[in-house]
C-alpha cells in the first residue's frame, strides 16, 4: 500500500457545548487519518494495534468498505472508550467513561502505540505516512528517522494534542528535530497553547523558523492555512452540498491526513488545503468516522476540487505567477499518475 495512516482506535461519545450528547462513534486517530485518504485513494492501509473486541464495533464498517486489515494487530483485551466535551471554541476534554477506562486502559501502558518494527515492515514500499502517536522517548523518534530514510518515506507528523501544549513544546521540538518531517500539523488551538501567542501571525513566524517545508495549520471552522516557503495560503471551510454538519470529532485527522496525501501528488498549497477541507467537510457530515467510500463519492469530491481551485484561482491570479496552474483539472491529472 502506498498510503499509510498510523494511530490508534477508539469509541468516541461527544458532549456538544449545549450539553446534548452525539453517539457512541467509531473514532480514533489513526481510523480518522485513513478515511482522510479513502475517500481520494483505495491504495492505503492503517497500522493498528486492536483490541479483542474491535470486530463488534469496526467489522461491518470493514466488510462494507473493503478496508484492508494486513496491518491490524490484536495486542489487548478492550477498545479504548471515551467522552469528548467539547467546548465553544472547538477545543474538548477528554475523560475516560468509567473508573475502569482510567486505570485499566491498555493505552496507559502504551499497548495501544504501534512499534517502529510495525511501521517499517508496512511501509516498505509506501510514499507517505500520516503519524498520530504521542511516544514521550526519542528512541522511537530515532528508529522512525531511520525507516523514513530507508524505505523513502515522506511522513505528515500531526502534533498530537497532548504535545501541542506549551509545557511540552521542548519534547516537540525536539520530535522534530530528529524526524525532521517533511510535514507537519497544528490546530490553531494548540498552535497558540504550544508558542504561547494568540496572533495567527506571529505564530505563523515561529512555525516558519522550524523550517518544516510544508505545515498543515488548522483554523476550525474557519478552514485551513498550508505554510509554504514562508507564505501562508488560506481555503474557507467546505460544506459539503446537502449534507448537515453532525460531528467534528477527527476532522483534525482526516483532514490532516488528507492534506499529506494531496501534498505528495500535488505539491500544490491551493489544491492541497481544498483537499484537506473537502475531507473535513464529509467528516463533519457524519457522526464520528466517514461511514461510506463509494466512487459517486469521489467524484463528487474530485469535482468539488476543482471547482473550488478554479474559484481560488480567479480571485487570486497571482497564484499562477507563482508558477501554479490555472485550471483545477490540471493539478488534480496527477492523482491518477
Amino acid at each position: 500500500m502506498k498510503y499509510i495512516s498510523v494511530g490508534q482506535a477508539s469509541i468516541d461519545r461527544a458532549i456538544l457545548p449545549d450539553g446534548s450528547c452525539v453517539g457512541v462513534n467509531l473514532g480514533g486517530p489513526g481510523v480518522f487519518g485513513y478515511t482522510g485518504i479513502r475517500l481520494f485513494d483505495d491504495d492505503c492501509q492503517m497500522i493498528l494495534n486492536i483490541a479483542k473486541d474491535f470486530e463488534e464495533y469496526y467489522g461491518e464498517w470493514i466488510r462494507k468498505n473493503h478496508v484492508n486489515t494486513d496491518a491490524l494487530y490484536l495486542v489487548y483485551d478492550k477498545t479504548h472508550a471515551a467522552d469528548l466535551i467539547y467546548k465553544e471554541d472547538g477545543s474538548y476534554i477528554q475523560h475516560a467513561r468509567t473508573e475502569d477506562e482510567l486505570y485499566d486502559r491498555a493505552a496507559e501502558y502504551g499497548w495501544t502505540n504501534v512499534r517502529p518494527d510495525q511501521i517499517a515492515f508496512h511501509t516498505r514500499n509506501a510514499e507517505g505516512l500520516y503519524i498520530y502517536l504521542e511516544p514521550t522517548f526519542n528512541c522511537f523518534w530515532e528508529q522512525l528517522r531511520d525507516i523514513q530514510a530507508r524505505n523513502k518515506l515522506r511522513i505528515m507528523y500531526e502534533i498530537s494534542i497532548g504535545h501541542g501544549k506549551e509545557e511540552k513544546r521542548e519534547h516537540v521540538l525536539e520530535v522534530l528535530d530528529i524526524l525532521k518531517p517533511e510535514m507537519a500539523s497544528l490546530n490553531h488551538n494548540e498552535a497558540s497553547a504550544f508558542f504561547g501567542l494568540t496572533d495567527r501571525e506571529e505564530i505563523f513566524a515561529k512555525l516558519y523558523a522550524l523550517n518544516i517545508p510544508m505545515f498543515f495549520y488548522r483554523a476550525g471552522s474557519e478552514g485551513s492555512y498550508v505554510l509554504y516557503r514562508q507564505k501562508s495560503y488560506f481555503m474557507p471551510s467546505i460544506d459539503i452540498g446537502g449534507r448537515k454538519p453532525l460531528d467534528a470529532t477527527g476532522c483534525g485527522n482526516t483532514s490532516t491526513a488528507a492534506a499529506m496525501y494531496a501534498w505528495i501528488k500535488t505539491g500544490n498549497p491551493i489544491m492541497t488545503a481544498i483537499m484537506a477541507n473537502i475531507a473535513g467537510g464529509y467528516n463533519v457530515s457524519y457522526t464520528g468516522i466517514i461511514k461510506d467510500f463509494t466512487p459517486e463519492q469521489r467524484r463528487e469530491a474530485l469535482v468539488l476540487a476543482e471547482k473550488y481551485y478554479n474559484e481560488y484561482v480567479s480571485a487570486h491570479p497571482e497564484y499562477v505567477k507563482e508558477g501554479f496552474p490555472a485550471h483545477g483539472a490540471a493539478v488534480l491529472e496527477s492523482l491518477f499518475q
